[in-house]
């Protein structure tokens, strides 16, 4: 199965390759209507990832790996509130920093929580850490329980993408919400 980059927009040839079916063959269930599409300037017929994902699960075809959703793992250092928990996303809190960093590596994460006052814990040597590695290059790391703003700002130039200073704590549900635009 050929992987592709991440995209919106799927060209034919490419879900022909992956279904191992003849292109002809997807652009008849296009004009049926059997597959929605949109076309490029050029003329051509793009298939949007949420259309190829209905689809597929309409006809019972296997997904492609490059239409799958974002990753909806949030992993966590610090026990979320309920509050903080944004409906549809799987939790993982680890008391172990170092385990929490060891699982965000591991799969697909859509956020990272780490607490600053996590013991021995370095979270600035952590991000540097994490933004080295490919695969977690990308993830979003939010600290809670910073405790001033200096410390703050050598997160965020560590590869923080945001802090949250203690007490505001109330706030961590709708920064997963912004970051996870379920907003």
């Amino acid at each position: 199965m050929p992987s592709t980059p991440p995209t919106s927009l799927i060209r034919v040839s490419q879900l022909a390759r992956f279904w191992e079916v003849n292109p002809v063959t997807i652009l008849g269930w296009i004009r049926r209507g059997r597959l929605a599409s949109v076309r490029s300037p050029g003329g051509h017929h793009r298939v949007r990832a949420a259309d190829v994902r209905a689809f597929c699960e309409r006809e019972g075809l296997p997904v492609p790996p490059y239409v799958s959703p974002p990753p909806r793992r949030v992993v966590s250092t610090a026990a979320l509130s309920r509050a903080a928990r944004p409906a549809g996303l799987a939790f993982e809190i680890h008391e172990d920093p170092y385990e929490a960093l060891v699982a965000a590596a591991s799969g697909p994460t859509a956020v990272l929580v780490l607490s600053a006052s996590a013991g021995r814990f370095d979270a600035i040597v952590a991000i540097a850490a994490l933004r080295r590695v490919p695969a977690t290059a990308q993830v979003p790391v939010v600290v809670v329980d910073t405790p001033g703003p200096a410390r703050a700002a050598a997160l965020a130039r560590a590869g923080a993408t945001r802090t949250l200073r203690r007490r505001q704590g109330d706030d961590l549900g709708r920064v997963l919400r912004e970051l996870l635009s379920l907003e």
